[in-house]
């Protein structure tokens, strides 16, 4: 490659406003200050994430919520839990039935306000048990499982029992016989 004799020149131009040039000294401390200052603004940004709680809000809003469930509830079963109240001798006598009838001494029974609403079952599996060679003829043995639900309702309290319960059945279904 041959050299271009302009382009010396140019270089020897370069050169010297090189040597002109004075190197200013780094400040390290002041970097070390940039960058702990940054570290500790993310640290703060990390606390304000929208993710996490903030304690100083979450505690006393839950406070403030049960205060209002108990405030809630005492308004809507106040009276009832005044019914109850009883003084300990009438509620020791309460809890034991009369010997005579069995029954607590009120007259009522506890079961005798609670009115049936519902009852039904669910067929939930059937399935075939065999053939079976009798007097009339074959037969076929089912096995039935139902769920039987039922419901009980108190209209005083508005107290409601659901009781699910499962059961199976034998059934002997005649055949066809052509």
């Amino acid at each position: 490659m041959s050299e271009n004799p302009g382009r010396h020149g140019d270089d020897e131009e370069l050169e010297r406003l090189l040597r002109q040039l004075v190197p200013t000294p780094l400040d390290v401390g002041r970097t070390v200050d940039l960058l702990r200052h940054a570290s500790e603004q993310a640290t703060v940004d990390d606390d304000r994430r929208p993710a996490r709680p903030q304690w100083g809000r979450v505690v006393p809003f839950v406070l403030v919520c049960t205060m209002a469930s108990f405030g809630f509830a005492l308004f809507r079963y106040g009276e009832r839990l005044r019914a109850d109240a009883s003084p300990p001798a009438l509620a020791e006598t309460a809890s034991h039935p009369d010997r005579a009838t069995g029954r607590p001494p009120s007259g009522e029974s506890a079961d005798s306000r609670f009115l049936p609403v519902s009852s039904h079952g669910i067929v939930v599996n059937s399935s075939s048990n065999g053939v079976v060679e009798t007097e009339e003829g074959p037969r076929e043995r089912l096995r039935i499982d139902y769920r039987d639900a039922y419901h009980w309702h108190d209209p005083e309290s508005g107290t409601n029992i659901r009781f699910f319960q499962p059961r199976s059945e034998e059934v002997v279904v005649p055949l066809r016989t052509h």
